[in-house]
């Protein structure tokens, strides 16, 4: 039932979303990663406006994406919420220590699926990226899939078109073979992500200006 929900509103909804969109897509290595995602993966993008859920539905269209959502969207409606679950979305609570989202994302990600994460964890307060939460550093040292960072640059509902850079894969396992990482090494690799988004973020504004000068 989830799954024929999803392929419903992604059939109807792509044309829309794309016209809306007029995404350009962009690659650090293309070679290596492009729009198709292979096997279990994460998805780690900034966070610009509300409509970035919609863009990676659209970016990623043959793949269901889990996305982590916060518990403010959830208590918007009965049947939003319900919407949110058919699409697989993974409730996170930010007023609890309820961390049972991070064991619901591993189990997704261990039966092969893709899970969406805003590490910012929720929408900035101002135009620079805001700390990281470190969810996505547990999700994947724990699960042990990989991290394809993403950066959007928000530009919905005008008449400019909407800039995506996607990056070069990442396997957290590769800077931490610990079983039990320290608090420490957690930061460190949480920095290490939100420096690659920062840096996606920069390669992305030099495109659009190399794409106006050509």
């Amino acid at each position: 039932m989830k799954s024929l929900f999803t392929w419903f509103i992604k059939l109807t909804g792509l044309l829309p979303l794309c016209l809306l969109f007029r995404m350009k897509t962009h690659y650090e290595n293309k070679a290596v990663q492009s729009k198709r995602l292979r096997g279990s993966v994460i998805v780690l993008s900034n966070h610009k406006k509300l409509m970035d859920f919609f863009l990676y539905f659209t970016l990623f269209p043959f793949r269901r994406l889990h996305f982590l959502i916060a518990e403010v969207m959830f208590n918007k409606g009965k049947v939003f919420a319900w919407a949110l679950r058919c699409l697989g979305s993974i409730r996170v609570d930010r007023t609890s220590y309820d961390f049972d989202f991070i064991r619901q994302a591993v189990d997704e990600l261990d039966r092969g699926h893709v899970v969406g994460i805003f590490p910012e964890g929720q929408l900035p307060r101002t135009n620079e990226l805001g700390p990281f939460r470190p969810s996505a550093v547990m999700i994947a040292l724990q699960s042990g899939a990989s991290i394809v960072p993403c950066y959007t640059d928000g530009n919905y509902f005008s008449f400019k078109r909407t800039h995506v850079m996607i990056g070069t894969p990442i396997c957290l396992r590769d800077y931490c073979k610990d079983k039990n990482p320290t608090k420490e090494q957690i930061d460190s690799l949480n920095t290490l992500l939100r420096d690659k988004i920062l840096a996606l973020g920069e390669a992305l504004e030099q495109e659009k200006k190399r794409s106006k000068t050509a």
